[in-house]
This record gives structure tokens, C-alpha cells and sequence, in this order.
């Protein structure tokens, strides 16, 4: 074909095919480029003036999947390409924005940050400059892009060290003194139990009292119900294997060019019993359902399918019946109460597998002969009930309004600690206990549950102040007794969290100044050159860069 071109190259017909093929190439493949730069969309990313080509984005993360491979590690490409398309802009935007802070980044600076690096020294800690080019070399750098990208993150450390002193060393001071604050409550548990109620409700008062508090008397639902169970054992004792049996299934069998018959004879004996017991299980089972579906009576359908039958009488859902925890005595009977609260009353369930007492296999199923609904018991059936839980709620109300008797004197300037004795209560000293709830004492087990319950409210209020709270059946009425401030604290404590808090803050200042410099040096991506540089990866779902 190309000698063909070569010899007849004048011809008018070769010209005009070199021509459409010409305009074939550039209508195909390259007039989507063209459009691109006379659009002004050739770039993949454009941070103001900077614009990253497809070529440059490709580089950069053809050379992080080199690494990546070269020290073992997996590479999920979506996070890599949103990895460097946030290295991209993040370096970019800190360079424009280093310009116009006026950073200058001399060759003695570079010099003292590079030397500085762990990895570019020897033995004795000295610079070495075959290290650094070994390590140029290995990933593929130039030295001049590793001395660009050197002096961005110089910018980056300078702006950032710069932000440490913007408008936070006071609130870091704040934070840091909040954080180790320490608080001790004077305590008074308030036991309803302990008070006496000397007075009797009439009728109409107790009658009203069991009205107003109806759920105190409700009755749960309960049920009643048979469980139909077939033993395995009692279906395999009446398998037969023929001989004619085995023979047809040796036949079958894919092994039998390489095995006698003999030779596989228990093998398919095993096999097929199992087949022809798991047959007649379903068969029968599917018997029983549609015996009882068709209204014949549990004692003859139990009677005719050999089935053990077990009564189980008045059950809650909770299964507290003690009657029914001695029957139930199964690896399943959570199963059985959980299906027979899933039926109606006269109706079955499907057959389940389980085990009996035995740990041999079992198939059951549930028939549900009644249901006792929910239901509020009569006043004249639980009148002592309601005199007693009468007693109850008056006994609360006492202790309730000694609590609240309390916290309104404390917070008028009395002392927990002082009504208490004159009100023949016990006051306790609680632990030492910070923001969190946690506690250093050893003793601190006793106060455990009302810390983890009062430590945020007690944190809000100022030392003197009381309130009260119930906790585990007890009213706890309290007093902020002392606060211990950060300077009574460890000060390595101190330091550390305020080092690490400042670093937090000073990274919140550092993102929320590249994002409105993302704004200011507008960054535009353009998304269908990078799904084409990314060679269709799907970046549908990488979000947005800030």
C-alpha cells in the first residue's frame, strides 16, 4: 500500500486520499485538542494565572504510584487522584499567596532545611549530598523540582508559624485552663425508702390513684401454646437401603471408573440414607402442615405422626413464666417464644430445625391455643397493689421535696454539708473529677454512677451552687464544694494538652486560610480533562476540593 502511495505520489486520486485521510486524523483526533485551546480549556487544573496541564497532573501521579508500589502499599485510585489534586492546588495557592506576603526564601535557608533532614545524614550526623541524590534518583525527581517543591514547604511552615501568634495564644490560655479544671461535690443520697408515710388514703383517693397511674397495673399479654416435635431418630430407624438402591447410585456415581463397587459401598450407603432421610423428614413434615391446616385436632395429629407434644401455659414475651422455664428447658426456646408471639390465636407456625435436651436434631413447630391481651387489671383485684405503690409515690414526693428544700436553701449561701446533718442525712465528699467525668481516685467506684450523670451539669455551674437529681432509684441532691484550677495540676498536663491544642487551632487557621485563598485565586478544575487523564476513573464521588 505504501510503495503503492510512493510511486503514484502525483496523481490526483493519492492527493485526494492523503487529504481526507489528513482531515480524517484531525477531525478524530485532534480537533477536540484544538477546540480545547481555542476555548481556554486545556488545562486540568487552574489556580489564577497557573494553569496544570493533563501532562503535568499525569507526571505527578504516575511518580506517586511509583512510590507507592515501591514501599508495598495499596493504591486506591480515587483517594490518590484527590490526593495530589489537593497537593496540586494546596502548593500552588501557597506559593501566590507566599509572593504576595513577600516571603523570599533565600539559598541559605534552602541550604539549612535541607541539611537539616534526618534522611540526607550519615553516621556521624553530617549532611550528605550522595544520600539525597540517591534518593532523587530512586523516585525519579529532578533536583530542581525537589528544590521547588523544598522552598513551597518552607512557604507553608512560614505561614503557618505565623498563624500560631493570630488571635489564639489567649484563647489557648482559656481552653487549656477549662480543660484541666477540676471539680468536688458535697453529696446527699435521698433513699425514698427511708421515709415514713404515716397517713392512709380513703377509697376515692386510692381509686383516683390507680386511675391517673393505670400503667402500674397493666397485665402483660400472655400466651398459651403446644409445641409439635418430630425426632430424626425416630424417622431414620424406618429407612431401608435395597441392594438395587446402592447398585443404581454406584452407577451414578462420578468415582466409578476408578472404585469397585465394594469398595464404595459404605460410602454410598452413608450418602444415600441421608438422601431418602432428608426425603421423608420434608414429606412428612408438609404431611403434618396441611393435617393441621385442614382443622384436625394437636392430640391426632400428634398421635398419628408419632409427634411429641410439650404445653407451655401463660408465657409473656419475656418468657419469665418460672412454669415455662422448666419446660423450655431447649437450645431454642427463645425461637419457639419469639413464634408464638408472631401468631394468631388457632393457628400454626411452619416447622423449625433445632435440638433437644439431648443435642439430637429435632423439627418443630408452634400451636397457638390462647392469647390473654394486654390489659389493666381491675381495681378490686389489685387495690392492695395500688395501696402500696401509693405508699411509693408519697414516699418519693417526701424525699423529692427534702431535695428540692435543700438546693433552694444551698443556693441562697447554705451548706449541703449542714442541712444534712440537721436533717439527720449522711453528706459525702466526691472525688476530683475533670470535664470528662473521669476520676483518679481509687475510691472513686463508690460515686461512679452519679459522676457519669451529674459531671456535665456540674461543670456549668459556679462553686456554692446546688441542684438535684434522681440516680438509680435515689434522689441525689448536690453542692459544687471546690473547684481546683489548672495551676494546682500536673504542668506536664498542662503543657501537653496546650501543645497539641495549638497545633489543632493553628491547623483549623491554616485550612480555612487556603480555602478563602481558593476563593481569592479562584480554582477551577476542569473535570473532563481529568476523568480522561485519570484514564476513566470515575470522579463522580471525589467532592469538592475545599
Amino acid at each position: 500500500m505504501l510503495e503503492f502511495i510512493r510511486r503514484h505520489s502525483s496523481s490526483i486520486g493519492v492527493k485526494i486520499f492523503l487529504t481526507i485521510l489528513a482531515l480524517t486524523f484531525v477531525f478524530c483526533f485532534g480537533l477536540p485538542d484544538v477546540i480545547r485551546k481555542l476555548s481556554g480549556k486545556d488545562y486540568l487544573v487552574k489556580i489564577g494565572k497557573v494553569r496544570i496541564s493533563p501532562a503535568a497532573f499525569k507526571q505527578e501521579r504516575a511518580k506517586k504510584i511509583n512510590m507507592l508500589k515501591s514501599s508495598n502499599r495499596n493504591i486506591d485510585e480515587k483517594s490518590l487522584t484527590s490526593g495530589i489534586l489537593h497537593q496540586i492546588i494546596w502548593e500552588n495557592i501557597i506559593d501566590l499567596a507566599s509572593r504576595d506576603f513577600g516571603f523570599i526564601v533565600s539559598d541559605g535557608t534552602m541550604k539549612e532545611y535541607i541539611g537539616g533532614m534526618h534522611m540526607f545524614r550519615d553516621e556521624r550526623g553530617r549532611f550528605n549530598a550522595s544520600l539525597l541524590r540517591n534518593l532523587l534518583y530512586k523516585l525519579q525527581i529532578p533536583e530542581q523540582m525537589f528544590l521547588e517543591l523544598s522552598k513551597k514547604e518552607i512557604k507553608s511552615a512560614l505561614i503557618k508559624a505565623a498563624l500560631k501568634y493570630v488571635a489564639i495564644t489567649n484563647e489557648i490560655d482559656l481552653y487549656t485552663s477549662a480543660h484541666l479544671e477540676k471539680r468536688k461535690l458535697s453529696l446527699v443520697e435521698l433513699n425514698p425508702a427511708s421515709f415514713e408515710v404515716k397517713e392512709k388514703p380513703s377509697v376515692d383517693k386510692l381509686m383516683e390513684f390507680y386511675r391517673n397511674n393505670s400503667d402500674l397495673f397493666m397485665v402483660e399479654e400472655f400466651r398459651s401454646f403446644q409445641i409439635l416435635e418430630l425426632s430424626e431418630l425416630s424417622v431414620e430407624k424406618d429407612i431401608v437401603l435395597a441392594e438395587e438402591d446402592l447398585k443404581e447410585a454406584y452407577e451414578y456415581a462420578p468415582e466409578r471408573k476408578e472404585r469397585t463397587y465394594e469398595e464404595m459401598k459404605t460410602e454410598l450407603s452413608v450418602n444415600l440414607k441421608q438422601e431418602k432421610l432428608h426425603s421423608r423428614i420434608n414429606e412428612i413434615t408438609r404431611q403434618i402442615e396441611d393435617t393441621l391446616m385442614a382443622g384436625e385436632s394437636v392430640e391426632n395429629v400428634a398421635k398419628k405422626f408419632n409427634l411429641r407434644v410439650t404445653k407451655v401455659e401463660n408465657v409473656n414475651g419475656q418468657n419469665k413464666n418460672a412454669k415455662s422455664q422448666e419446660v423450655l428447658k431447649v437450645s431454642h426456646k427463645n425461637d419457639i417464644i419469639s413464634i408464638a408471639f408472631s401468631i394468631d390465636e388457632g393457628t400454626d407456625s411452619s416447622f423449625s430445625e433445632g435440638q433437644d435436651d439431648k443435642e439430637k436434631r429435632i423439627f418443630w413447630l408452634v400451636h397457638l391455643d390462647s392469647v390473654t391481651p394486654k390489659h389493666v387489671e381491675e381495681f378490686e383485684k389489685v387495690s392492695d397493689k395500688a395501696l402500696q405503690e401509693w405508699i411509693k409515690d408519697q414516699q418519693h414526693r417526701k424525699a423529692l421535696a427534702m431535695a428540692n428544700d435543700f438546693v433552694a436553701k444551698i443556693n441562697e449561701g447554705g451548706s449541703l454539708e449542714k442541712l444534712a446533718t440537721e436533717n439527720g442525712r449522711i453528706s459525702n465528699t466526691s472525688p476530683a473529677f475533670d470535664r470528662s467525668g473521669a476520676v483518679t481516685d481509687d475510691k472513686s467506684k463508690k460515686f461512679a454512677d452519679i459522676i457519669s450523670v451529674i459531671y456535665k451539669e456540674a461543670f456549668s455551674k459556679n462553686k456554692g451552687d446546688g441542684s438535684q437529681k434522681e440516680i438509680n432509684g435515689k434522689i441525689v441532691a448536690y453542692q459544687i464544694k471546690d473547684i481546683i484550677s489548672s495551676e494546682q495540676n500536673d504542668s506536664k498536663d498542662a503543657a501537653k494538652y496546650r501543645t497539641n491544642l495549638s497545633q489543632e487551632m493553628t491547623d483549623d487557621l491554616y485550612q480555612e486560610l487556603v480555602g478563602y485563598l481558593s476563593k481569592k485565586y479562584e480554582v477551577t478544575i476542569n473535570y473532563e480533562m481529568l476523568k480522561e487523564s485519570t484514564e476513566g476513573l470515575d470522579t463522580s464521588e471525589l467532592g469538592e476540593i475545599f
